[in-house]
């Protein structure tokens, strides 16, 4: 396995002006929630951005919602772990990430576009020209971006990695991975099928790393705290606990979900021991997005149902915390 460091600029960019539209009944829930505009409406109705006043002071989820047939995308922002409406923003994100401080970042084409928590106006927005980007994860330790990417003009995947606040990056080619994270360290480790590397803080050398046993194609990859997990990307859902020292990586414990799910979309393992993703208990796509205990899983704490009529659902997700000074005693 090997990987070449590239050096490459990526330039800032300006966001399109926000669309207008209108709000409709209220989402509903496995629990009863209040009246906001109805996800199905945002979806095909992109309204102008919107938060409600207050909501930013707690823990906030993030959600991609799309028409499959391409018409008309958005992000949904949501309470967390409740899943009360309370904000949207017009764009329809590929993939995105947060940060310790609630950063969120939204990657669209060749694009990572960052809100501040509960903030409806880009702060600032980076750019890989020519590239399609897949995944996205912030260094707590530097505030540094790793956005991974596919670029069809070059023929590869690859990996930009831009320091705290800036526009230019450094490139490395990663061969096939394409999921990112980072540890309470700072250590990079992306992941791809059934592939793990990691990029030690420091360094611009990447280290394979062996699991001792399959955990099927990976979806996620994520740490959680306290280990790198690898989420399954096909069904059963499970999110699996990996144990590394050097360039081993041992299962020391698996976590499983309820109910069985036909489609599994991507997870977010938030840090007051929750986990969201989407999923299909039934047909395609994934039209519920569900919120259990970590790393306990089995059945979900609460469940937001299906969007709305057709083929509607969600794709990315991330949760958002306020930052440090505006986080509630608990």
């Amino acid at each position: 396995m090997q990987f070449r460091l590239l050096r490459g600029l990526a330039t800032t960019a300006g966001v399109a002006a926000l669309m207008c539209g209108c709000g409709g009944p209220p989402l509903t829930t496995a629990d009863s929630l209040a009246a906001a505009p109805n996800v199905s409406s945002v979806v095909e109705h992109p309204p102008k951005a919107w938060i409600r006043p207050g909501a930013s002071n707690g823990e906030l989820l993030y959600a991609g919602v799309r028409l499959e047939s391409g018409s008309g995308e958005g992000t949904v922002i949501l309470t967390y772990p409740q899943g009360e409406l309370v904000g949207s923003i017009d764009i329809g994100p590929s993939a995105m990430c947060s940060d310790t401080q609630g950063d969120v970042y939204l990657l669209t084409l060749n694009s990572a576009i960052e809100f501040a928590h509960g903030g409806t106006q880009p702060i600032r927005t980076v750019r890989v020209p020519g590239a399609q980007t897949v995944a996205c994860a912030v260094d707590p330790t530097t505030g540094d971006l790793a956005v991974t990417f596919y670029c069809p003009p070059c023929g590869y995947e690859n990996l930009a990695i831009f320091p705290s606040g800036s526009s230019q990056s450094t490139r490395y080619d990663t061969l096939a991975f394409s999921t990112a994270t980072y540890d309470n360290s700072g250590n990079l480790f992306l992941a791809n099928y059934d592939e793990i590397a990691e990029l030690p803080s420091g360094s611009s050398e990447f280290i394979p790393i062996s699991l001792n046993e399959s955990v099927g194609d990976v979806g996620q990859i994520q740490w959680d705290g306290t280990y790198i997990t690898l989420e399954s990307a096909k069904p059963p859902a499970t999110i699996s606990r990996l144990s590394i020292t050097g360039s081993t990586a041992t299962v020391v414990g698996q976590t499983k979900f309820k109910p069985y799910m036909r489609q599994v979309g991507l997870s977010w393992i938030a840090g007051d021991g929750t986990v969201a993703f989407p999923y299909s208990a039934k047909g395609e796509g994934t039209p519920d997005l569900g919120v259990w205990k970590y790393p306990k899983g089995i059945h979900p704490m609460h469940t937001i149902k299906k969007i709305g009529n057709g083929d509607k659902g969600f794709g990315a997700i991330t949760v958002s915390v306020p930052p440090t000074g505006l986080r509630p005693r608990r």
